[in-house]
């Protein structure tokens, strides 16, 4: 699925924020063995069925782009923006969001 934005820089972060909120993806924080044992690891399945396991807390993400480039995923991007880690960029409207973002996740961050 292809993401129009209305980003003001076009930047790399601003491309992957939009991936992340866009793109297909379902969250789980009990979707894997491993992420049932510990409170901020979630399992990601991604439009094509590929699953990875995403640690909030580092964060860290066993994806490629993860792993080779030393980057914030879309993968950790989106188990942020489900939990409430990460903030919605301004530039983000309700059509450009995932209908479904956040909606198996139990342990969304509380504003304090």
């Amino acid at each position: 699925m292809a993401v129009t934005t209305n980003t003001v820089d076009g930047t790399e972060d601003d491309e992957l924020d939009a991936r992340a909120l866009g793109e297909y993806m379902t969250v789980l924080d009990d979707g894997d063995v491993r992420a049932r044992s510990a409170p901020d690891l979630y399992t990601v399945t991604t439009q094509s069925g590929r699953e990875y396991l995403v640690d909030a807390t580092l964060p860290a993400c066993e994806c490629p782009d993860h792993e080779h480039r030393d980057r914030i995923c879309k993968h950790i991007r989106r188990v942020q923006f489900a939990t409430g880690r990460r903030e919605f960029p301004e530039w983000a409207e309700d059509h450009h969001v995932d209908p479904q973002l956040g909606m198996h996740v139990n342990d969304v961050q509380e504003d304090e």
